[in-house]
């Protein structure tokens, strides 16, 4: 390499280095003029605030206790008006809960096995 080569090379190095320094200082700015303005947060104090009125008053709703819309009600709080309770309160007729319950019991009866034969076929076999 040539003499006028290595200063060349070193030129290109050092006004690349100057370049990006001002080129970074545009960018981010200098670090010495960057400030923050914090909030000051006042003390706490054993003053307790008034609740507000509109909110909690005597005639306010109160979500933890169920209600009901209707003549029925829960006996047994549990808080599902089943099918006792709705008769207790007229809105199902005895008659509909007896017929709901027959087709239940019919629905779960146990459907004959038909793959087996029957006990009774095997011996009436067995004499002939």
């Amino acid at each position: 390499m040539k003499q006028s080569d290595i200063i060349t090379v070193v030129i290109i190095a050092v006004v690349g280095t100057i370049a990006a320094y001002f080129g970074v200082n545009m960018l981010l700015g200098n670090p010495a003029d960057a400030t923050y303005q914090f909030k000051i947060i006042e003390g706490i104090s054993a003053d307790l605030a008034s609740p507000d009125p509109e909110v909690f008053n005597k005639d306010a709703i109160n979500p933890t206790i169920e209600v009901y819309v209707g003549d029925c009600q829960d006996v047994d709080q549990n808080g599902i008006i089943d099918k006792a309770e709705l008769v207790n309160c007229g809105k199902l007729d005895v008659s509909e809960l007896e017929k709901e319950k027959q087709d239940e019991e019919e629905d779960t009866e146990p459907e004959e096995d038909t793959t087996q034969p029957k006990k009774e076929d095997d011996d009436a076999e067995e004499e002939d």
